[in-house]
C-alpha cells in the first residue's frame, strides 16, 4: 500500500498502517498544515474585503483624531506616535493576509476545494478581519465592508474549527504561500 493511499484513507481490511517503515521528509521543502475544505466563493469574498480595505481611503495618520480613536497605542510611555510606523502597522494585516488568500484562490479549479492552512494562518486573517470590522464602525473612515461579507466570516469559521482539531498534513511548502502570509 502506498502513501498516498494511507493518507487519502483508502487501505485494505487490516491495513490500518505501516509497520515498521518511517519516512523523513526535508524541513527546508516541507510543512505540517491543517487540510481545510472550502468553497470558492468563501475565498473570493475574503479577496473582495483586502481589495476593498486596499482601495478604501486610509485615515490621516498625522491628526490628533486618530491618536485618541486607537486608544492606548503610545502607552508605553512614548509621548508621540510616528505616523508611518503607525500606518505600517495598520497595513501590515492585510499584507500578510493577502498571499494567503492569493495561494489559496490560485489553487481553486472547482465550486469546493482544500486550502492548507499553516499553524498562524487564522490568527493572521482574524487580525485582518477585526481591522475590517473595526473601519467599518468608525464614523469617520469611509471604509465599507463588502455586501459579501458574511461568506469571508464564513471562511474564519471554518478555519477556526479545522485548525482545533489535531489532524494536520505534510505538503510541499510550494503549496503554500510565502511564510510571511502564515
Amino acid at each position: 500500500m502506498g502513501l498516498l493511499e494511507l493518507m487519502l484513507g483508502k487501505s485494505g481490511p487490516g491495513e490500518q498502517g505501516v509497520a515498521a517503515k518511517s519516512y523523513t521528509l526535508p524541513k527546508e521543502t516541507h510543512d505540517f498544515v491543517y487540510p481545510i475544505a472550502v468553497r470558492r466563493e468563501e475565498v473570493e469574498a475574503f479577496a473582495d474585503l483586502l481589495e476593498a480595505e486596499a482601495e478604501a481611503p486610509a485615515l490621516d495618520v498625522e491628526t490628533d483624531d486618530l491618536e485618541a480613536a486607537i486608544g492606548g497605542i503610545a502607552d508605553d510611555g512614548a509621548s508621540e506616535i510616528d505616523p508611518e510606523a503607525l500606518a505600517e502597522r495598520l497595513e501590515r494585516p492585510r499584507r500578510a493576509s493577502e498571499p494567503v488568500i492569493a495561494t489559496w484562490r490560485e489553487s481553486f479549479d472547482r465550486d469546493i476545494g482544500v486550502v492548507y492552512a499553516r499553524s498562524g494562518t487564522y490568527g493572521g486573517l482574524v487580525a485582518f478581519v477585526k481591522r475590517c470590522k473595526q473601519r467599518d464602525e468608525a464614523d469617520d473612515d469611509p471604509f465599507e465592508l463588502p455586501e459579501n461579507f458574511s461568506a469571508a466570516a464564513a471562511l474564519l469559521k471554518r478555519l477556526e474549527e479545522g485548525t482545533e482539531s489535531q489532524y494536520r498534513a505534510v505538503v510541499h511548502t510550494d503549496l503554500l504561500p510565502d511564510e510571511q502570509g502564515a
